[in-house]
C-alpha cells in the first residue's frame, strides 16, 4: 500500500514536471514570436526593451549572456548593450576629474544621450543599469550605489564599504555633509566620521570647503547641480 502510494506520487510529480516543461516551451515559442514580430520596436523603444527583458526573466533567459545565438542574431540586443557600455565608460572617464568617479544615474543618462545624438536610439535608465551590470564582470570598478530614490554609478575601483554608502546617502539631499551632521544623524563617534570623509577626500569623491561658516563641509560633486552648467560642463 505504501509502495503504491509512493509510486503514484512519483508518477504525479513526473506529470507535473512534463506539463511545466511543455508550458515553458510554449512560453519560449511565444517569446521568440514576440521578438520576431517586434524586433524594430525592441531595438528602438526603451519601453519595449524593458517588456522584452521582463518576459525573458520569467523563463530564466538572459538575452545579454552571449553575443551569439538567436537573441543576438534576431535582435542585436547584445551589440546594443555592449556599445552602450563603451559609451558609459567614455562618459565616466571624461568626468572623473570632476566627480572622482561617482555620477548620478540621471546625469549619466543625460551625458550618454548627448553623446549619441538626436537620431540615435533612445536610452532609458533601465538600459544603463543593465549595461553597467555587464561592465561589472570586467572587474573594472563599476558598481551601483542606491542613494535616495536614485543610484550613484561608481566607475573607479575604490573600496567603498557600508559606512561610505551611508554617508553618501546622508549627503544626497544637500550635496554636502559635515562631521556634526554625521554624529547627529548616525550616532557615530567623531573619529569614525572623519575616517569615512578622509577616505572620500583621498579618492577624489569629496571636496572640502574649509571656509564654511560653522564647520568644514564635505561636498560630493556627483550630488550637487550648482557645479554643472546646462550643457553638463563644469
Amino acid at each position: 500500500s505504501q509502495a503504491k502510494y509512493k509510486e503514484r506520487g512519483t508518477v504525479l510529480a513526473e506529470d507535473q514536471l512534463a506539463q511545466m516543461s511543455q508550458q515553458l516551451q510554449t512560453f519560449r515559442w511565444h517569446l521568440e514570436s514576440f521578438a520576431s514580430k517586434h524586433k524594430q520596436e525592441i531595438r528602438r523603444s526603451p519601453a519595449f526593451r524593458l517588456q522584452f527583458q521582463d518576459m525573458c526573466a520569467t523563463i530564466g533567459v538572459d538575452p545579454l549572456a552571449s553575443g551569439k545565438g538567436f537573441w543576438a542574431e534576431m535582435l542585436g540586443v547584445g551589440d546594443f548593450y555592449y556599445e552602450l557600455g563603451v559609451q558609459i565608460i567614455e562618459v565616466c572617464l571624461a568626468l572623473k576629474h570632476r566627480n572622482g568617479g561617482l555620477i548620478t544615474l540621471e546625469e549619466l543618462q543625460q551625458q550618454v544621450l548627448k553623446g549619441r545624438g538626436k537620431f540615435a536610439q533612445d536610452v532609458s535608465q533601465d538600459d544603463l543599469l543593465r549595461a553597467i551590470k555587464k561592465l561589472k564582470v570586467l572587474g573594472s570598478g563599476f558598481g551601483i550605489i542606491p542613494v535616495g530614490g536614485t543610484f550613484l554609478v561608481q566607475s573607479v575601483p575604490a573600496e567603498l564599504n557600508m559606512d561610505h554608502t551611508v554617508v553618501l546617502q546622508l549627503a544626497e539631499k544637500k550635496g554636502f555633509v559635515t562631521v556634526s551632521e554625521i554624529r547627529a544623524s548616525l550616532k557615530w563617534e567623531t573619529e569614525r566620521a572623519k575616517q569615512v570623509l578622509d577616505h572620500l577626500l583621498k579618492e577624489g569623491m569629496a571636496w572640502l570647503d574649509s571656509q564654511a561658516p560653522a564647520e568644514p563641509q564635505f561636498w560630493l560633486p556627483a550630488l550637487f547641480s550648482e557645479l554643472h552648467g546646462h550643457d553638463g560642463t563644469p
